[in-house]
């Protein structure tokens, strides 16, 4: 992977220079800019094109929700992670309906962090495990037997939204159902026409939500 761009945004001063020391170690990024509020993060991303952005959950002058929704509608290939001390479900929901593609636990390792930052840059969806193994107890027994009635989505649409959840590219998706790139696209318009969404990290939310996603994107290996 080549060299990653990364924009922090914390109003913690001690927090903030500490994590951009600790990934200024790593060869493969660069701290860009370092922010103390949502509007400086903004104008952070206008002027130095990050690849990811690690911007704290309860951050002041523009919320996070809000900051990140207006970097996405700027930069849509821009990642945004949310870093948070919340467990808190609903915090996730509104996090990757706004458009975050990470939801980030503060006390995690920093080499867990560093493996979530190069998923991100290669647009994958990572939620930290601890709120991840949550989501999927709670919404493992919330599975219809047949949800494409219940959501109005085709099989083959299903299928696609469960590939998004993994992180899959329009490229990827459409080597493992074997059609052309440009047939996944048109599935995911559709997808996103069918559900009243604008992009893909609302069709993950969303279909976690109802039970039709269970996967999760882990940093931490698990015990063999």
């Amino acid at each position: 992977m080549g060299q990653l761009k990364v924009l922090l945004a914390d109003e913690k001063e001690v927090f903030r220079e500490g994590l951009a020391r600790l990934l200024g170690e790593q060869e493969h990024i660069e701290v860009v800019s370092r922010c103390s509020n949502g509007k400086q993060a903004i104008e952070g991303v206008k002027e130095t094109k990050p690849d990811v952005v690690l911007i704290d959950n309860n951050i002041s002058d523009c919320g996070s929700n809000e900051a990140t929704q207006e970097i996405k509608g700027l930069f849509p290939e821009v990642q945004v992670a949310l870093l948070t001390d919340s467990e808190n479900e609903q915090d996730l929901f509104s996090a990757i309906e706004s458009g975050a593609t990470g939801y980030l636990l503060k006390d995690m390792k920093v080499d867990d962090l560093v493996k979530s930052i190069d998923l991100l840059a290669k647009g994958e969806v990572v939620v930290s495990p601890p709120l991840g193994e949550k989501l999927v107890d709670k919404f493992a027994s919330m599975r219809q037997k047949e949800p494409e009635r219940q959501i109005g989505l085709t099989r083959r649409e299903l299928e696609i939204v469960k590939l998004l959840a993994k992180g899959a590219t329009n490229k990827e998706i459409a080597e493992t159902l074997f059609v052309t790139e440009n047939t996944a696209k048109v599935h995911l318009k559709n997808i996103l026409g069918k559900l009243g969404l604008r992009n893909r990290q609302q069709v993950v939310a969303y279909t976690v939500q109802k039970g039709l996603v269970t996967e999760i994107t882990d940093t931490e290996e698990k015990p063999g």
